[in-house]
Parts: C-alpha cells; sequence; structure tokens
C-alpha cells in the first residue's frame, strides 16, 4: 500500500462516520428562520412536549394560507399576555405539544423555538400635508 492511501484511508473512514452521525441525529444541516406574525392565545404555560423534554412558552396563532394555524411559541421567558401580537423570528422544531385541556382544535400542535421576538406595531400611513 503507498504511502498516500495509507494516510487518506483512515481520513476517509473518519468522514464516513461523521456522515453516517449526522444522518441518524436530529441535525440535517441549517435551516432559515421564519418570520411570523402571531397572536397569543394563552398565558404562559410550563408543558411536556411528544419527545418528553419540558418547555416554557404560551400558545399561538399565525396565518397560513390565508387560514388561521395553532403552534406552540418556546420561549425562554414567556412575558407576553393574551391577545398581544408580535412578530416572532424563529424555527419550527420537529415536535409537538398536547393542547391544554379545554383549547379548541387539534390535540397536537408543532413546536416554534423563538429566536427573536417584538411586539406587531404597525406604521402609522404617509400622508402628504395640506399646503
Amino acid at each position: 500500500m503507498s504511502k498516500t492511501a495509507r494516510t487518506l484511508a483512515p481520513l476517509l473512514l473518519a468522514g464516513l462516520a461523521l456522515v453516517a452521525a449526522a444522518c441518524d441525529s436530529e441535525w440535517h444541516g441549517w435551516v432559515e428562520p421564519e418570520e411570523l406574525k402571531v397572536k397569543v392565545l394563552s398565558g404562559p404555560l410550563f408543558v411536556r412536549t411528544a419527545r418528553g423534554d419540558y418547555v416554557d412558552g404560551c400558545l399561538a396563532e399565525y396565518r397560513k394560507d390565508l387560514r388561521p394555524t395553532l403552534m406552540f411559541m418556546a420561549l425562554e421567558l414567556p412575558r407576553y399576555a393574551v391577545d398581544d401580537r408580535l412578530v416572532v423570528t424563529g424555527r419550527f422544531a420537529a415536535d409537538t405539544v398536547a393542547m391544554p385541556s379545554g383549547a379548541p382544535g387539534r390535540d397536537r400542535v408543532p413546536v416554534f423555538k423563538v429566536e427573536q421576538a417584538r411586539p406587531d406595531i404597525p406604521k402609522a400611513p404617509d400622508i402628504p400635508q395640506i399646503k
């Protein structure tokens, strides 16, 4: 076996092992964050996901294809009140939470991991001055 082959063989095997490990994990590459306009539907909740993790957050509604859709916003500090309108940036997790008892709709909703949230304050229209 040549010196080059002896050097490259362990590197090739290590690379294949890393690729196999990445394929079996939840990490499937970088996904660009989404920006959504939401309405908060519940107060702060501490719930367990389908995978068994505990998350803080609140139930929220956003529009998808002109239909209201429910999601659970996972926030580190859920400091928003019911009926607050927000612009949130984040990613949907590959996990769901059970709906709180008495809540309308489906029994499971997707988890949205929030990276940034700010109030949705509409801008006033530009009205020309009267001369």
